[in-house]
């Protein structure tokens, strides 16, 4: 659900109605704030004169995402190129509808500076109906000659009264405590719309946390929850993006005392999103820091 970005809808329809859209744009903030949402809620916008998340597949829109099971199997550059070679041919064909054609590049820290080379020849010189939309949490993951070409929108976090009218008003807050819920969604409402919908396994999940914090908790307590997580991540594989997003919490909740442990998960992250690593032993290291 779009929500909290009022003015960002409203210069994006005269910009779309005057037909002065840039060619390309990135969106950046943090992750669960609503960029791909308001995205492709942008492209319907252009298709359907509708700025709202999509109910079809859109015709004129392509949209790349490099964190799809059928990508992360392939090599890591290979994707990269792949995909940018993809949009340069959709972006070149001629639109039906003689709108703009538009292309949604989603988690754009994957791209190798390989790839971002091959973007930027597509940057300078794009397709005349073109509109290339990059999404990214930061700019500092991009080349200084790509990230130049991009008209820059911020993304912030929202406040907690913005979060809290959310809730109000389109939250199904059942047995939950509304202040807590906004509490732990840290201004973003992606967030915040995980934490109303929790299942058993986003349960499941926060026990584990609990008892590798515990200050008994030893490597033996580690083994213990990397075989429970293993098997949650194996039943659905958004259950890894599930512990991370419930670790992050707990771990900001003392962000000070818990900078070492924080590292330590930022690092394995990194790893985990290489192709040929032993998932389960990067896992096992991290689970050993957290209980140390």
């Amino acid at each position: 659900m779009l929500y909290g970005y009022d003015s960002f809808i409203s210069d994006f329809k005269k910009l779309v109605d005057a037909r002065d859209l840039s060619h390309a744009y990135l969106f950046f903030g943090e992750e669960g704030i609503g960029k791909f949402l308001h995205a492709i809620a942008l492209a319907n916008y252009i298709e359907s004169g509708k700025f709202e998340e999509p109910d079809r597949d859109l015709s004129e829109t392509l949209v790349v995402d490099f964190n799809k099971p059928s990508n992360l199997e392939q090599n890591k550059e290979t994707v990269g190129i792949d995909s940018v070679r993809e949009i340069e041919h959709f972006l070149y064909q001629t639109s039906f509808a003689g709108s703009y054609k538009v292309a949604i590049l989603r988690d754009a820290e994957m791209l190798t500076d390989q790839a971002q080379n091959a973007l930027l020849k597509i940057l300078e010189e794009p397709p005349q109906n073109g509109v290339i939309i990059v999404i990214a949490k930061d700019l500092s993951v991009f080349l200084p000659t790509v990230a130049s070409r991009f008209s820059k929108i911020y993304f912030p976090i929202l406040s907690s009264d913005s979060i809290l009218d959310f809730l109000s008003k389109y939250g199904k807050i059942g047995g939950l405590d509304k202040n807590k819920v906004c509490q732990e969604s840290f201004g973003k409402i992606g967030r915040a719309v995980k934490l109303l919908s929790q299942d058993k396994d986003r349960e499941k999940i926060k026990k584990i946390l609990i008892s590798l914090f515990d200050k008994k908790a030893n490597l033996a307590t580690a083994d213990d929850a990397i075989e429970d997580v293993l098997k949650l991540i194996d039943k659905k594989l958004s259950n890894l993006n599930v512990f991370f997003e419930e670790l992050e919490i707990s771990l900001l909740i003392d962000s000070d005392k818990n900078s070492f442990k924080l590292l330590k998960t930022c690092q394995t992250l990194e790893d985990l999103a290489t192709i040929n690593v032993n998932k389960r032993l990067c896992l096992k290291n991290l689970f050993y820091n957290l209980v140390n």
